[in-house]
């Protein structure tokens, strides 16, 4: 990780172990980075658009790049934002975000300062875990021993047990790390950073149901992928290896060398190192056999959490670790080796020309298209080579690249619960007292947050999101969000209303940046206002409901 100076480091050294996180943490998210690459010249986007043209296909016009931008690069456009990209430059907002540090983000950061499990060290979070499950077990005990106690009345029907304690806890602490999440996705300056995050995490994807996850999450979230989001992929991998989140998800902090005397026999386990080359690295199209699974496992043995339940933290156990010589894609590894083992495959994988593909083919997913044009691909796993996996340098070849400005790619993706939430949210620059009220709506409609159980996370694929039941839900939260039935968020309509329905539909579709409605949603929309009394806050309320629900606003 990079410091702003070697007397920071020494400094936390002195402190407790949750301060020397918090300035640690503080440090990664806010380091200048020296680029790898130069930044984007103020006129590449244009000439990229130029460059994708075709006869069948016209050029972008400007109005366009800024949509499409705005739609790749953030929870969705805002009309300051659109304002801000015409006055600035597509290529300078580009810049701005892949610098996230030289952005003023205070009215967020004192909200989300309000939030425990943020402010939280994890044994703190594990320790409350810890203290509710005595309470219950204690509790049960009693009842119990008052039960078989003489003259305890028999037969007759026990009440009803409340909900466990532990399992409140841990909603609790899902609730918060899913408001702050909507929070910043919605209000934050730092757009681009936050996609990458929400990108990483369904890459890196821990499930919050799993043991004591929901302790685990805010730190992991935070250090591990926030602070390593827009540097390079080296960093985040390792960073992500350290993390107690992923050796508890994964099992690796129970994987150990078999010990012919012990009384508890763990044995060596390939979660880890199966997710770690098929989803995290090399793809399941990598060129690695069961044995490099079976090797690298032996490699990660003694890679372990201390104290899960107290002192929930990376811990390397010589005595857990297999010392043997192990041979992973055709490297040596020599016998003797302890943590190092694991290190050094980590190395391996993170030059691995197989890891730069499939890196490059997932960040093309995510801001390209759900097919990745092969040519682009190759170009990003070069640059990916070439800056020892920068993440920025990669991003600034998407941005650069004319697949990315072509009039294919307008529109080509289908927005994900959270995506479509946030963006519906942002267009109409809503005020939001409870966040929690947008994240139930996220969930509703298909996608909990922090709940995918496989290690897969959430696909970044359109046939994910499309079904009959997922359309419904989001155009139910489409009217509730227009009408001001969603329970803590309000919208002003008030400018959009008035006017015959043809006026009333303009103003809504230029606010929510629809103006390519197809004559099919456009005729049904104003055969529905026709309908609608003539008040004008029904009318706006009604258009935007609609329009939110409909298929182009699906898509960004």
């Amino acid at each position: 990780m990079n410091f702003t100076s070697g007397r920071s480091v020494v400094s936390c050294m002195r402190m407790p172990r949750f301060l020397t996180l918090a300035v640690l943490a503080a440090a990664c998210s806010t380091a200048v980075r020296k680029d790898a690459t130069p930044p984007l010249s103020s006129q590449a986007p244009q000439a990229a658009a130029a460059a994708a043209a075709t006869t069948d296909s016209p050029v972008l016009t400007q109005a366009e790049m800024i949509e499409h931008v705005l739609d790749r690069t953030t929870f969705g456009p805002r009309a300051i934002d659109r304002r801000h990209v015409r006055e600035e430059g597509i290529s300078a907002f580009l810049e701005e975000q892949l610098h996230p540090e030289q952005l003023e983000d205070a009215a967020v950061s004192a909200r989300l300062a309000t939030f425990e499990v943020l402010n939280s060290s994890p044994d703190a979070l594990v320790a409350r875990l810890y203290k509710e499950r005595k309470k219950k077990q204690q509790e049960k005990r009693q009842e119990e021993m008052l039960a078989a106690a003489p003259g305890a009345p028999a037969g007759e029907p026990k009440p009803a047990e409340p909900m466990a304690r532990p399992r409140a806890v841990k909603r609790d602490y899902v609730q918060q790390l899913s408001q702050a999440k909507l929070l910043r996705a919605v209000s934050s300056d730092r757009q681009l950073q936050e996609v990458m995050v929400d990108f990483w995490f369904n890459h890196f994807n821990v499930f919050s149901g799993k043991a004591d996850e929901a302790a685990l999450l805010p730190e992991y979230e935070s250090k591990a992928l926030r602070a390593n989001a827009l540097g390079t992929f080296p960093e985040l991998l390792e960073a992500v290896a350290h993390s107690p989140a992923m050796l508890v998800y994964l099992d690796n902090w129970r994987s150990a060398v078999p010990k012919p005397k012990a009384k508890q026999q763990r044995g060596i386990n390939e979660n880890y190192a199966r997710e770690l080359l098929e989803l995290h690295t090399l793809g399941v199209d990598g060129g690695y056999s069961q044995q490099d699974v079976i090797e690298v496992a032996r490699c990660f043995t003694g890679w372990t959490v201390g104290e899960p339940r107290t002192d929930p933290r990376f811990l390397f156990k010589k005595e857990m670790h297999d010392f043997g010589q192990k041979i992973v894609l055709g490297h040596l590894i020599p016998a003797g080796g302890g943590i190092e083992d694991g290190s050094q495959v980590l190395h391996i994988l993170e030059t691995h020309p197989a890891t730069a593909r499939f890196l490059a083919g997932k960040l093309i997913r995510r801001f390209v298209s759900d097919d990745p044009p092969d040519a682009l691909v190759s170009r990003v796993a070069s640059t990916y080579t070439a800056t020892g996996g920068d993440i920025r340098s990669m991003l600034r070849t998407i941005f650069e690249s004319p697949e990315f400005w072509s009039r294919k790619a307008l529109r080509a993706k289908v927005r994900s619960p959270l995506e479509l939430v946030t963006a519906s949210t942002r267009a109409l620059n809503a005020s939001v007292a409870d966040p929690l009220q947008l994240a139930k709506a996220v969930a509703r409609i298909g996608q909990p947050l922090y709940g995918a159980q496989p290690p897969t996370g959430y696909a970044d694929v359109s046939q994910t999101w499309l079904s009959s039941g997922a359309l419904l839900a989001r155009i139910d939260f489409g009217l509730s969000l227009a009408s001001g039935q969603v329970e803590g968020v309000s919208v002003d309509l008030s400018s959009l209303g008035g006017g015959p329905p043809e006026q009333v539909l303009t103003r809504a579709a230029a606010t929510l940046g629809a103006n390519a409605l197809s004559d099919k949603t456009r005729d049904y929309i104003l055969q529905q206002l026709r309908q609608t009394p003539s008040k004008p806050d029904l009318q706006a309320a009604r258009a935007v409901g609609l329009l939110l629900g409909a298929p182009e606003l699906q898509r960004r």
